[in-house]
């Protein structure tokens, strides 16, 4: 897995495990799809290689580096949120305690990955936290979120804190240069993608994922201006499904962002920057409400589109 990016954040972790001053826990918190995930696999697959070498990546031709690109590692566990609930439940972190109890294969350490870790519902959450204030044996559990905020007080505090950012643009240029991509879809993926490696490895990988990009942004676009009775019918329509939802809001949000970036030096900067910037917010806001509270989707998408 090719890291991009984050180069302090990597090398801390790499003398970490090198000088054996490794935290039972950690939060990696940032941005969306920016590679918190990545790295939090790759620390893992350092940690438990069974031919290490500290300066490169993993061997990546071990057992164990095999059995975790596979996804199949004794030693491994990955917790991700419920499809069909948009959560992260109680039974899957009392069955990670579980595992984590479980004595080692053959590696230095039992390791988890909780995925999302805001979305844990408040029971999962306080469960969580007796294994934080309990760590047993040689164990490592690293939380990924872009809302460090919806966690527990006291599990953040429990926890090694590393922020995350974007990656630089210049980067991310001489990254897609690398793969021979033509300098007109190079300045698409840098746009679209916002500093954020997933994203970008998403829209290389899946095309089409890219026309629907823009598809939905023609969506937004003939919406603004639009008779009311035309915004609430779209916003009944896609409310339907919450990951579409977010797909389209994400979708929505770096657009507004990327047209805030261009206006800088137009004759109309402020005017138009006060508008981007509130719908900007409105959306970051509905965002935050929807992984934190039962609100009525359909009802938030509509005030929305009342404003933009």
């Amino acid at each position: 897995m090719e890291i991009l990016g984050h180069h302090s954040i990597w090398k801390f972790l790499k003398n970490s495990a090198e000088y054996g001053k490794v935290s039972h826990a950690y939060l990696f918190f940032g941005p969306e799809r920016v590679g918190k995930k990545t790295i939090a696999f790759e620390f893992i697959k350092l940690l438990n290689c069974q031919e290490k070498n500290f300066k490169n990546k993993p061997c990546e031709k071990c057992q164990s580096c095999k059995d975790l690109e596979r996804k199949s590692h004794p030693d491994f566990i990955l917790i991700e949120p419920q499809p069909e609930k948009k959560e992260i439940e109680i039974a899957q972190i009392k069955n990670l305690t579980w595992q984590l109890s479980l004595k080692k294969y053959y590696s230095p350490f039992k390791a988890a990955i909780i995925d999302s870790a805001h979305l844990m519902n408040q029971e999962a959450q306080n469960c969580l936290l007796k294994t934080l204030e309990e760590p047993k044996g040689q164990a490592i559990i690293i939380l990924t979120t872009a809302f460090p905020e919806l966690l527990l007080p006291t599990i953040v505090s429990r926890t090694k804190r590393i922020r995350f950012s974007r990656v630089a643009k210049k980067e991310m240029e001489n990254f897609l240069k690398n793969k021979e991509i033509s300098e007109e879809k190079i300045k698409k993926l840098i746009s679209v993608g916002w500093g954020r490696p997933g994203e970008i490895m998403d829209f290389l990988n899946n095309p089409e994922k890219l026309k629907v990009r823009e598809e939905r942004i023609e969506e937004l676009k003939n919406l603004i201006g639009s008779p009311l009775n035309v915004r609430f019918e779209y916003a009944k329509k896609i409310t339907q499904d919450a990951w579409q939802l977010k797909e389209i809001l994400d979708i929505w949000l770096e657009y507004f962002r990327n047209n805030l970036f261009s206006l800088v030096g137009s004759s109309d900067e402020k005017k138009s920057f006060l508008k981007l910037k509130k719908n900007i917010n409105l959306i970051q806001d509905i965002n935050f409400l929807l992984s934190k509270t039962e609100i009525n989707p359909t009802l938030a998408l509509e005030n929305l589109l009342l404003e933009i």
